[in-house]
């Protein structure tokens, strides 16, 4: 056929046409991956052990087969297409080790526009690789306290950390910021005004990352340190106003 559309095929033997001719031939134009449209976070990034997931959509590219396979650093991932019925395609990947995927999408053979795609898989949120440093997770003096102390995510996997803080009514507030654009470390700085004894705590999505709440007790004088420091108390937990602070990567 020339063009697509309905079609009359007849069939004759001898002259005469065979019963049931002539057919009834719909003819179907080209499949055209270009016009195939893909979205979703799922293409670019996701999560080891979460659901990477991303929207297909064929309504445009004619009728065709639909294929996508994903191969990581030295696994495949297992990838699934959820027909919805309606010429759009729900893709779930289940990656098998963290690390850089391709990820190849393809109609009637031919890959769609965007793939391949390169799928980046972190590894799972693990609190317990959060390394946390500084003066401010220390006892100190209010009037020369540094409340400055780090927060080392790399190697923790994608999550979200928070710091929270328990202590006198009134005496801080939280900021976090990253050392550099696009860093695993978070420089995060609480602003004390009073003496006390103050609560951090700091979780790592949603699990407290080791030494946490860690218990940093402010006192008026070094006399009143070094006296505390001396009968090393086990320490009782504080009260009074909170706050904190959120960073997603």
């Amino acid at each position: 056929p020339q063009r697509p559309g309905q079609h009359l095929l007849h069939i004759s033997w001898a002259e005469r046409p065979l019963r049931g001719s002539p057919f009834h031939v719909t003819v179907h134009g080209p499949s055209e991956a270009s016009r195939i449209v893909c979205s979703g976070e799922g293409l670019h990034q996701g999560v080891l052990g979460q659901e990477i997931k991303s929207l297909i959509d064929t309504r445009r590219a004619g009728p065709g087969d639909l294929t996508a396979r994903c191969v990581g650093p030295t696994k495949p991932a297992y990838c699934e297409l959820y027909d919805h019925q309606n010429n759009t395609y729900t893709l779930s990947i289940k990656p098998q080790e963290s690390g850089k995927h391709e990820l190849i999408i393809e109609y009637n053979g031919d890959q769609v526009p965007g793939s391949p795609f390169n799928l980046r898989v972190a590894a799972a949120p693990d609190a317990s690789r959060v390394h946390v440093y500084g003066p401010g997770v220390e006892h100190g003096v209010l009037d020369t306290f540094q409340s400055r102390f780090v927060c080392e995510t790399k190697g923790a996997g994608a999550g979200q950390l928070t710091v929270r803080i328990r202590g006198p009514r009134g005496a801080f507030r939280v900021e976090m910021e990253r050392e550099y654009q696009k860093d695993r470390t978070i420089i995060c700085r609480y602003d004390p005004s009073e003496p006390g004894e103050y609560q951090l705590h700091i979780k790592w999505s949603g699990s407290h990352v080791p030494g946490s709440p860690f218990v940093v007790n402010i006192f008026k004088s070094a006399a009143e340190l070094a006296a505390y420091l001396e009968r090393h108390p086990q320490g009782a937990g504080g009260g009074g106003h909170s706050n904190g602070a959120i960073f997603d990567f």
